[in-house]
């Protein structure tokens, strides 16, 4: 869904634009904006259920919010860093942005942010009330998220959601994923804020739709496999075939079903392409082989299958 680009606006009306979308999506009370004249913002949204994904391409500018605002839902926004400089104030505590490490900020509360350039970040917006935390928790975490031994498996989720946002979004299962990644954004701020109980619990909880997720940012990847699963989230092998067995799931067979409906997608609605071209893109080990695991699934061919849907 795309919020805003002002690249389709007038250029004298682009500034103006900027401020009023930044009031709404921010709650913000000022905003400044650099050198007005060119000035540009695109944002788009995809929602995962109960918590937004935001994609922003901006210039640089100022925005505060000056006072609690009780007139919108108490939300959290979690930025993953880009190059971009960038810092941000609230509670007392100012945060230079690091690329790959994920600040927060919440949206409500006084907070000053600082855009020094242009940027091209993501952020994920998040209930606080869906995070089932004592307020007290979540500001103790903002300090020390950055060091939370959890800040990397977060931040690696969030680039991971980032990479295929749009299907996601429509995917039947988004709402799953964001209840997910909840459970994982609750993990990281407890484990910050050294509440080291409710960590594992939360954790667990978000575990295969994290898996899930990195299966299918991989499946073009013919290493794809039970080690590197288990090794990107830090469990071993064992425990990685005891979570999908839990689920009904044959790990094996459920990534070849993962691959086999992509190429599907991709005969039917992608560029043209050779049958062979697509199993290699897939990491299918041989035509031959690729043609038929999908005929054994879909019975037809994937030539036919092509053939039908141009």
């Amino acid at each position: 869904m795309q919020a805003l680009d002002t690249s389709t606006l007038p250029a004298r009306d682009r500034a103006d634009a900027i401020v009023t979308h930044l009031r709404e999506i921010a709650l913000a009370s000022t905003v400044v904006v650099h050198d007005p004249d060119r000035a540009f913002m695109s944002t788009s949204a995809y929602d995962l259920g109960r918590v937004q994904l935001v994609h922003l391409r901006r210039s640089g500018l100022f925005i505060e919010v000056t006072r609690e605002r009780d007139d919108a839902p108490a939300t959290l926004a979690m930025m993953l860093g880009s190059q971009a400089r960038a810092s941000r104030e609230q509670f007392g505590h100012v945060v230079e942005q690091r690329a790959g490490v994920v600040d927060m900020v919440e949206l409500n509360q006084p907070h000053k942010v600082w855009n020094h350039s242009s940027r091209d970040g993501w952020c994920l917006k998040v209930p606080i009330d869906s995070l089932d935390l004592p307020g007290p928790v979540v500001r103790r975490a903002r300090p020390a998220l950055a060091t939370s031994p959890l800040q990397r498996v977060y931040a690696s989720h969030l680039r991971a959601l980032t990479t295929r946002a749009s299907d996601l979004a429509h995917d039947v299962a988004a709402p799953q994923l964001g209840d997910a990644t909840i459970a994982l954004t609750r993990a990281v701020l407890s484990s910050a804020a050294g509440e080291g109980a409710q960590v594992r619990d939360a954790l667990h909880e978000s575990l295969l739709p994290r898996i899930d997720v990195f299966v299918r940012e991989h499946l073009g990847d013919p290493d794809l496999g039970p080690r590197t699963i288990a090794a990107a989230h830090h469990i071993s092998v064992r425990v990685l075939y005891r979570l999908m067995a839990d689920e009904g799931l044959q790990l094996e067979q459920w990534v070849i079903d993962q691959r086999l409906e992509a190429a599907r997608h991709e005969l039917a609605t992608g560029p043209r392409r050779s049958i062979a071209a697509v199993a290699h893109r897939w990491a299918f080990p041989t035509p031959s082989h690729f043609s038929r695991r999908f005929r054994e699934r879909y019975g037809v061919t994937p030539l036919d299958w092509q053939r039908a849907h141009r």
